[in-house]
């Protein structure tokens, strides 16, 4: 099986694009992030006469994640649990699909830092800690993929100094990222390409494209069942170099 995420920065204007990679790549599921439009918004009739099973928690203009699929899903969790109250942002989409637990993630931004924004991501990846540790008591492969607004390492970013007092790589993010992974999670693209440097993001601001500024924030983060089976993770560029394409480029998981 073929599993991708894409943040694609607004469904509606992208849809088209959305399904003839999925088509061109063979992709059974795909998790999406800032869908951008309200749940009942979302272009469901597009993906259903061709084809596809879709499973979406959307807002107006911001947030939203989504998940579409080749083949039946059943909805596990619509909202991130542990939260202290239902999340009113859409965040978190979680499903089983052929005995695998796959998510949709799109975690806060945090910027800047110092600010509200900031608190309230290390307080939803706190939750997020919580709920990707009680995963692991399913006997079956977890995948958490999404737009994790984490750059991991110096490694993953073309310049680690222009990151240093940014919301995605402070000392405290980084941290609770590597929380997750000392939990009993894998970096998927690490296991397969260990010290290799490559990006899923790049700004829309002053030539990051042209001049290859980018960093790697999308991830797949996997449990041991999972790891056990994985046979290739790839980002795939190609997207993001073409007309009017999201800031983000998919990355992809095949087992």
């Amino acid at each position: 099986m073929k599993f991708a995420s894409w943040n694609i920065n607004s469904i509606n204007l992208r849809k088209e694009t959305v399904l003839n990679w999925m088509n061109e790549n063979k992709i059974d599921v795909l998790g999406l992030q800032e869908t951008k439009c309200e749940t009942d918004k979302f272009p469901n009739d597009f993906f259903h006469k061709n084809g596809y099973f879709t499973e979406v928690i959307g807002q107006k203009s911001y947030n939203g994640v989504a998940i579409i699929s080749k083949h039946p899903i059943q909805l596990s969790k619509s909202y991130l649990p542990n939260l202290k109250e239902k999340e009113a942002q859409a965040r978190y989409l979680e499903i089983e699909i052929n005995n695998f637990i796959f998510t949709s993630i799109y975690v806060p931004n945090g910027n800047p830092i110092n600010t509200e924004k900031f608190a309230y991501k290390k307080d939803w990846l706190d939750c997020l800690i919580k709920h990707s540790n009680d995963l692991l008591s399913f006997e079956k492969p977890v995948i958490l993929a999404g737009d994790f607004n984490v750059i991991p390492d110096a490694i993953d970013c073309w310049d680690e100094q222009a990151w240093e007092n940014d919301a995605l790589a402070t000392p405290f993010i980084r941290k609770q990222f590597r929380i997750i992974k000392h939990q009993g999670y894998f970096d998927a693209f690490r296991l397969i390409n260990n010290d290799k440097s490559e990006w899923s993001f790049w700004d829309y601001q002053n030539g990051s494209w042209n001049k290859d500024y980018g960093i790697r924030i999308d991830h797949f983060l996997i449990n041991s069942y999972a790891a056990d089976i994985i046979k290739n993770c790839i980002i795939d560029k190609r997207p993001r170099g073409k007309e009017k394409p999201s800031d983000h480029t998919p990355i992809v998981l095949e087992f």
